[in-house]
């Protein structure tokens, strides 16, 4: 297993994000995590997964919270870390 280092987010790194990356993460600044139905729902955004993955890249510190809904199907909550 490898362990990538961690970078700061740079206002550099945050120009080059698509504005529906933008606003997701807006809304992790706002309220901290964020669902894939939530993006869905509220942003159009059928791929949170990917807007997250471009996040992390420009060093957001975003953990994935895997969770059970009340029939037992799994979902990820993306939450975001202040360091």
């Amino acid at each position: 297993m490898t362990t990538a280092v961690k970078q700061k987010p740079t206002i550099f790194g945050s120009l080059k994000l698509q504005p529906q990356t933008r606003k997701i993460l807006a809304h992790l600044n706002k309220r901290g995590s964020i669902s894939p139905m939530e993006a869905l729902v509220t942003y159009g955004c059928f791929r949170l997964a990917a807007q997250i993955f471009k996040l992390r890249q420009v060093g957001y510190n975003i953990v994935t919270d895997v969770r059970k809904d009340n029939v037992a199907h799994q979902y990820a909550r993306y939450v975001l870390r202040k360091n």
